[in-house]
């Protein structure tokens, strides 16, 4: 049996014990989901083959750098901690190596060659993305602190979550042009700009959703510009979307796939997209349901998920401004505020439901005409 054989044929046993000793051995990674901390590294393995087979390292340096933009999502994680990952998965490698009748020296150099690259590559992606969105998202919170005249904790806390928010979509912003830069296939690079439109998209999303809350009196409705959408078409665009940035497992349902309403395109994306991002945020990882339906000439969009139910007493005020859930999660209460605002500007309503039996689900009703 060769060694990428050996690889690919253990490939299973190299990823689990890794992961244990992942856990065992960085209490900061316990924090993450074990999907979140195997990401790219299954793909990192295959690379790995390719390049014993073909000398080919194009693959190792795509998924490094990949590997790279999924740890600076994590807020706890340091370069010693990327290192440190590495460093176990080249222990585990030589391990199944060893139990198959040993690597000669060619091949024992190129896989320490591949672990080299692989660090100098995730190390430089990462630093640069902290640097850039660390400095820039804090700018930002800052100046509208600023604006909104807030003081001493309320202030710093304010700048903290607004900072945290932003740095999702800007993370993933500079880790697709590192990724870009570097001159991947055709393949690769359609799936990267599809990945950074919908980065700039959130990114500019949220800032436009918290401007929009903040600004607009109580009283008043958010401008309305209406024009005849497919919904079936635009919710499957939309979650497609989400699917590759986020990997989840998402199933919609709808009645009428001719189903027609009469919107604000711009407006109805940002509701959905926040009702979206929440149902991510707090979903656990479990497969996300979209449930679209007509009935009385009332369009209902429903968004279900299945993580922690919402106590009866905050879902009384789940939808006000900048009110959060006591669960521990970050945020400003600015998303469910936001999608309550395009829903009254449209003469509807947003509801929500939660039990244990059923999940909780989101469900966003305006007129169709």
């Amino acid at each position: 049996m060769t060694i990428p054989e050996a690889i690919r044929n253990n490939q299973d046993q190299i990823l689990t014990r890794w992961k244990e000793r992942v856990f065992e051995e960085i209490p900061e990674a316990r924090r993450q989901e074990k999907s979140a901390i195997e990401n790219s590294v299954p793909c990192w393995l295959e690379a790995l083959t390719a390049l014993l087979e073909n000398a080919d390292d194009k693959q190792i340096v795509f998924n490094s750098q990949e590997h790279a933009l999924d740890r600076s999502r994590f807020q706890i994680y340091s370069l010693k901690h990327i290192v440190r990952e590495y460093n176990l998965l080249k222990h585990e490698i030589f391990k199944v190596t060893d139990q198959n009748g040993g690597v000669d020296p060619h091949n024992r150099n190129l896989i320490m060659y591949a672990i080299d690259l692989s660090i100098e590559e995730a190390a430089e992606t990462f630093y640069r993305i902290k640097q850039g969105v660390q400095v820039n998202a804090r700018s930002v919170a800052e100046q509208k602190a600023d604006a909104m005249q807030l003081q001493d904790d309320n202030r710093e806390q304010f700048i903290r979550s607004i900072t945290h928010d932003l740095n999702n979509p800007l993370i993933n912003i500079k880790g697709c042009i590192s990724l870009l830069e570097e001159g991947p296939d055709v393949n690769e690079t359609a799936k990267i700009l599809k990945m950074l439109k919908t980065c700039t998209e959130q990114a500019e999303s949220l800032i436009k959703n918290f401007l929009d809350v903040s600004e607009v009196n109580p009283t008043e409705k958010l401008p309305v510009r209406k024009e005849l959408v497919k919904i079936m078409e635009e919710l499957e665009n939309e979650v497609a979307v989400y699917k590759l940035a986020y990997r989840n497992q998402i199933d919609i349902q709808c009645a009428n796939s001719d189903l027609e309403a009469a919107l604000d395109i711009g407006l109805f994306r940002r509701a959905f997209n926040n009702l979206m991002n929440n149902a991510i945020k707090h979903g656990a990882k479990a497969p996300i349901e979209v449930h679209c339906s007509a009935k009385n000439d009332v369009l209902a969009i429903s968004v279900i998920n299945q993580g922690r139910t919402i106590p009866a007493a905050e879902m009384e005020h789940i939808f006000n401004r900048y009110y959060k859930i006591e669960d521990g999660s970050r945020g400003w209460g600015i998303g469910l505020a936001f999608v309550k605002e395009v829903a009254h500007a449209h003469g509807g309503e947003v509801k929500v439901k939660s039990n244990e039996e059923e999940g909780t689900r989101f469900i966003f009703r305006i007129p169709i005409n």
